[in-house]
């Protein structure tokens, strides 16, 4: 949820502040590199005290559960023992979002499918599920 967001209101500005980059595919897809990035530092940033109770619960090899292992982990080591192997993660959480959304808005070019398609696509089938007795 976390790279979403950030991918999209980082988008978004940067749509405001270049509004030539709408235009052209070339800047899109900068914008979109860009934004997964940024995307992809936060994610992992909000993912890696998980990840890091996970770890030292798998290490440990015991029955605790995560609220208590992590509590170890705090008690032992302090916050930054919930942050360990962060800047690798940020790396390539960011490598792999930012080509992730690259290749997302690549394939939306290469088929011709505008954001306001996409909209209009969703806006239909939200209407057509409610009206037609879908899962919604």
């Amino acid at each position: 949820m976390a790279k979403f967001t950030i991918f999209d209101l980082t988008s978004e500005k940067l749509y405001e502040l270049f509004p030539v980059a709408q235009e052209d595919i070339q800047l899109s897809l900068y914008v979109s590199l860009f934004s997964g990035t940024m995307g992809g530092i936060v994610a992992a940033v909000v993912s890696n005290p998980a990840d890091s109770t996970i770890s030292e619960m798998k290490k440990a090899k015991s029955d605790l559960g995560p609220l208590q292992t992590a509590k170890n982990l705090l008690e032992k080591d302090g916050i930054s023992s919930l942050f360990t192997g962060l800047y690798l993660r940020m790396f390539f959480y960011s490598l792999m979002v930012s080509i992730q959304f690259f290749l997302y808005d690549f394939v939306k070019y290469l088929l011709g499918i505008g954001t306001d398609d996409l909209k209009l696509y969703l806006d239909v089938l939200g209407g057509a599920l409610t009206e037609g007795g879908g899962p919604i």
